[in-house]
């Protein structure tokens, strides 16, 4: 990460907590709130025990930490809403319950008042974000800018779904940093985004399909390009700029990694419509990265990738 940091009033630094924890016990079993449609899942449930495991993940993306009780009513609506939200970004960030009945220790340390209260975790800093019932318009508005504020603090990394539809024990199912890319992620930690694509490069000369690897390429080229400028200014510019390709290409970068992926995606597809031969060819190289950059998996790869066949031929 950068040296930026999510700093909201009440933000909470969390380091504290990770020192007195010593070695936390994994997280726990995966919320019992309904799957996606592949089965997969972004959300589980938190507790004393195992919170200060989430929380040092939040230095690679954003947890989002709902704080609820059973005799709160409508949390479960509240509840459901986000974890269906969760579900659809894929690992953008990680959503946690925690019952305060059943944790008190943990909601008095974070200035838990009442339920539902919704907590965003981004690098060791936990920020109250919402007090009471949401509905899933709100709760959009709130993940669109706790997206941009990841980016703002140069994240890249995406959680790993909780649970599968298969047969594997719990343990199998719990997320599992990858020690390959360990030494292109510490290089993002610090800001150094043109030796990450080269840690990169070096791990891809050997797997060159392996989807994990080429999506922690893009991130940090992504990231890279997009260091030090103004999302907001980017798309600005693009706007009023139609036919300018830096600035789209830019435009398209700051979308997707702000979680824009359809809008990002469309705007390439229309550049590569609206250009001819080598400045086509960037905007489709940089779409077919944007791409790997959000895996195959993302719903709005299948479209796109139809949209540029048609734009091309």
């Amino acid at each position: 990460m950068s040296s930026q940091s999510f700093n909201r009033p009440g933000a909470v630094d969390l380091s504290e907590l990770a020192r007195n924890a010593g070695e936390a016990p994994a997280p726990g079993a995966p919320s019992t709130t309904p799957a996606g449609a592949s089965g997969q899942t972004w959300v589980t449930e938190a507790t004393e025990e195992n919170f200060n495991e989430f929380a040092q993940k939040s230095v690679q993306y954003p947890v989002l930490a709902l704080f609820t009780s059973p005799r709160a009513q409508g949390a479960d609506a509240t509840v459901a809403a986000l974890a269906r939200i969760t579900d659809e970004a894929q690992g953008r960030w990680l959503m946690v319950t925690v019952d305060v009945d059943a944790n008190p220790r943990l909601a008095q340390t974070l200035g838990i008042q009442a339920v539902p209260m919704l907590v965003a975790i981004i690098g060791g800093q936990a920020a109250p974000l919402a007090q009471g019932t949401m509905d899933e318009n709100q709760l959009r508005q709130i993940t669109d800018q706790v997206t941009q504020a990841a980016v703002s603090s140069g994240m890249v990394g995406r959680a790993e779904a909780i649970s599968k539809p298969s047969t594997t024990t719990a343990a199998e199912e719990q997320p599992k940093d990858d020690p390959r890319t360990a030494q292109a992620e510490q290089l993002i930690a610090d800001g150094k985004f043109d030796e990450a694509v080269a840690a990169y490069d070096a791990l891809l000369a050997n797997q060159p399909n392996d989807a994990i690897l080429k999506a922690g390429r893009a991130g940090a080229a992504v990231l890279g390009r997009l260091a030090g400028t103004d999302p907001r200014e980017l798309l600005q510019s693009a706007q009023a700029a139609p036919d300018d390709l830096e600035a789209q290409l830019a435009a398209a970068d700051a979308q997707v990694l702000g979680g824009d992926v359809k809008g990002g995606f469309d705007r390439l597809v229309e550049t590569i419509r609206r250009t001819r031969d080598e400045d086509q060819d960037r905007a489709r190289t940089r779409l077919l990265e944007l791409f790997d950059l959000v895996g195959p998996d993302d719903p709005n790869v299948a479209p796109a990738r139809r949209s540029l066949a048609a734009a091309l031929f």
